[in-house]
């Protein structure tokens, strides 16, 4: 990806990460330390193209058109990005290793999957699902059920778990099957991102901006290892309003989940008390208030 691109699409990288979620945005703001930091780094002005050219010529491909005319490029780019990233594997051949799911996870809702497995970040868990857990164990010629390797595998990179795993499967996983794979690894559910696209909420997790626009309302942050999250107003949201104060609505559904709010720095957060990544059917409901929120007020 072109560096221009990077570098509008990742904001949150080197120190702005360090800054942010140096040990854990809840702590951070129960300790009443909070800066509105995805705030502080908004994007200015607009993407000129939504994908890179090479991901365009081979969706044109794919498609059945000329891979160098523009023509039905606003159809391409008004496509779920679900539908974007089948297309995009289709056209890596029968066969896909993991490194081109994760290179397809980059090129198409630019979320660096290789950059969450390096530093560690994303969903801790004490164990994959058993559907991981047996072909990793296979993967190390124990049998399916076979405990003796657990260890190790926990404490391998989230990028070889994808790799051992997609190589014990043949290498021919479905675009929707690598998503379910990746969403049980590193915890980012790219189905719900794709449904999430152009619901004026920016999601910025795991050090990434994982959607964002001009025009968002809310901010959902979470930490580096999904263990805290908190929501909070944009500065859009505050020019279309005149105030930066959440909504009561919102603030009353949140905090009966357990969120709590910081009245000073206009923030709701909540912490997992286990100590984990926020489970998958908590983010859901979360998700599910603010959207709702912003359907059912502001549009």
């Amino acid at each position: 990806m072109r560096k221009e691109n990077r570098f509008k699409r990742f904001v949150l990288t080197g120190l702005a990460v360090s800054l942010i979620f140096t040990g854990g945005v809840g702590s951070a703001f129960a300790k009443g330390e909070a800066v509105h930091s995805s705030s502080s780094v908004m994007l200015q002005g607009k993407q000129e193209a939504k994908y890179s050219k090479q991901v365009m010529r081979k969706l044109r491909e794919e498609l059945g058109f000329d891979k160098k005319s523009t023509v039905h490029d606003s159809k391409i780019e008004s496509m779920p990005k679900v539908k974007v990233m089948d297309l995009y594997l289709t056209s890596f051949g029968k066969k896909i290793k993991g490194k081109e799911v994760r290179k397809a996870v980059e090129e198409v809702f630019f979320v660096d999957l290789d950059i969450i497995s390096k530093n560690n970040y994303g969903s801790q868990v004490s164990i994959y699902p058993e559907q991981v857990m047996n072909s990793l164990r296979l993967s190390f010629n124990e049998k399916a059920d076979s405990t003796k390797q657990d260890a190790r595998i926990m404490k391998l990179k989230k990028s070889e778990v994808m790799d051992r795993y997609i190589k014990e499967q043949g290498e021919q996983l479905t675009g929707a099957e690598s998503r379910i794979l990746i969403n049980q690894i590193f915890g980012v559910n790219l189905d719900g991102i794709s449904t999430l696209e152009y619901s004026q909420l920016a999601i910025s997790s795991k050090g990434q901006w994982i959607l964002k626009s001009d025009t968002d309302l809310f901010i959902l942050e979470s930490s580096l290892d999904d263990v805290d999250v908190s929501v909070y107003a944009t500065p859009y949201f505050e020019q279309v309003t005149g105030s930066n104060k959440l909504p009561e609505s919102l603030k009353t559904k949140l905090m009966s989940l357990g969120f709590k709010y910081n009245e000073e720095k206009e923030l709701l957060y909540y912490i997992n008390p286990t100590g984990e990544s926020v489970p998958d059917a908590f983010k859901g409901q979360v998700l599910g208030i603010i959207v709702g929120t912003i359907m059912g007020e502001y549009k």
